[in-house]
């Protein structure tokens, strides 16, 4: 908890929406991004998926690979990890005082704060060129282009799914959304994207960067089934793969990916397909339609914002649609609660949706707003609200999924 008590005396946010505080403490390191190779994964939704599948082949190809996701489900700690290793509270002890020092050293020239996300994103930096790792990982935390991790020359970026979240900061329409996202992409690079909406903006930039940009098309994805371990599918020549992840986003995820591992091919890296299936067939990612306990059968879900939610119902549909099923639902407030519980009840009906205050009363929208606003939808689903705890202990239908928010796992694996 050392780390988390650290991060804590800085502010969130900040109204200053730039990269002088991340260009700031980067100089005074010594440029610490300047020794490492970077794959930058940006996107509304699948970044934590592509992520975790870079990260699982590149270890069992034999690399030393830094990863850097967010947001974390217990500590902050998870959010910096050496292969899958987390980085210590021990650790951290060796940079807190520079980072105290250069964040008042920062406020007193500038009168700006560094927040919280530019101390852990550049600790994480600094701590992967510290211990000379092959490659990093780096998930954007927000959009792209004034976003902390900006600060790196990357190899490779690339895109999950673009859609709406966040449209308060990036923009109100997919144009404005990707245009920032877009802002990750570097001159004379490589660029991976799975066709979407929001391909032109990408494809525009990179005529701009001199980026070489790769769409993989639905066209090249083949044969696709599943059971009940994995789901399985051709891509171009690359034949049943298997996935251990569920619902079908996974497989446009999956082929982001390999397409990423040909780049780092041809770039001195030496990943082999064998060790592509391998990685991929044993993946486990928490929270990602997990299943948390299996009597009663409880599945977590992080689905939050309109771009999961229809993904998150197809799966749920595709496995369990004849079981009775209840869905335990809280809502930060910054997401559109009304577009994602539209999706979540007009998908379902005879079900039991319980709708929770989540677990921080500043952070979530309170279990009763939820429920009001479910009340005028005409659905012919059971209504109620409570606390999440005793939400919790009401699930007890044949299948139990508690979706809506990443910040509820930890509570919910507490409960169990």
């Amino acid at each position: 908890m050392i780390l988390d008590e650290f991060l804590s005396q800085f502010v969130q946010t900040t109204d200053y929406p730039t990269l002088d505080a991340m260009h700031y403490l980067m100089d005074k390191l010594d440029s610490p991004q300047n020794k490492l190779k970077f794959v930058h994964v940006a996107g509304t939704n699948g970044k934590g998926s592509i992520c975790e599948m870079l990260n699982k082949t590149l270890i069992l190809s034999n690399y030393k690979v830094g990863k850097f996701i967010s947001p974390h489900l217990f500590v902050s700690n998870e959010s910096i990890c050496i292969n899958d290793i987390q980085i210590a509270d021990e650790e951290f002890l060796e940079y807190r005082d520079i980072f105290q020092e250069l964040s008042e050293k920062y406020f007193e020239e500038t009168g700006r704060n560094v927040t919280r996300f530019e101390i852990l994103t550049s600790l994480a930096i600094l701590y992967f060129a510290k211990n000379n790792c092959d490659i990093v990982i780096l998930e954007v935390g927000l959009g792209g282009l004034y976003d902390c991790t900006n600060i790196v020359n990357s190899l490779i970026s690339v895109f999950g799914s673009i859609g709406f979240d966040h449209i308060d900061i990036l923009g109100n329409t997919i144009e404005e959304i990707a245009t920032q996202k877009a802002g990750i992409i570097k001159e004379n690079s490589n660029t991976v994207i799975f066709e979407q909406e929001a391909t032109s903006v990408i494809e525009k930039t990179c005529k701009e960067k001199n980026s070489n940009l790769n769409i993989i098309k639905n066209t090249d994805i083949s044969n696709y089934h599943f059971d009940n371990n994995y789901q399985y599918f051709d891509y171009l020549n690359y034949k049943n793969i298997a996935v251990n992840l569920k619902g079908k986003k996974q497989i446009e995820n999956a082929s982001v990916a390999i397409k990423c591992f040909e780049i780092l091919n041809k770039n001195g890296f030496n990943i082999s397909t064998d060790t592509i299936y391998t990685a991929f067939k044993n993946l486990v990612r928490p929270a990602c339609f997990e299943t948390i306990s299996e009597n009663p059968k409880i599945i977590f879900d992080g689905a939050h914002n309109e771009n999961a939610m229809p993904n998150f119902v197809e799966t749920v549909k595709t496995l369990y649609n004849n079981n009775s099923k209840t869905f335990l639902v809280s809502i930060i407030t910054t997401k559109d609660y009304k577009t994602v519980l539209k999706i979540l009840l007009g998908a379902f009906e005879n079900s039991t949706f319980i709708f929770t205050d989540g677990t921080d009363e500043n952070k979530f929208f309170k279990g009763q707003v939820l429920y009001d606003y479910a009340k005028n939808l005409n659905t012919s689903n059971s209504l109620s609200f409570e606390t999440f705890e005793d939400g919790f202990k009401k699930l007890n239908s044949e299948i139990n999924f508690v979706v809506g928010s990443f910040y509820t796992y930890g509570k919910a694996k507490e409960l169990l």
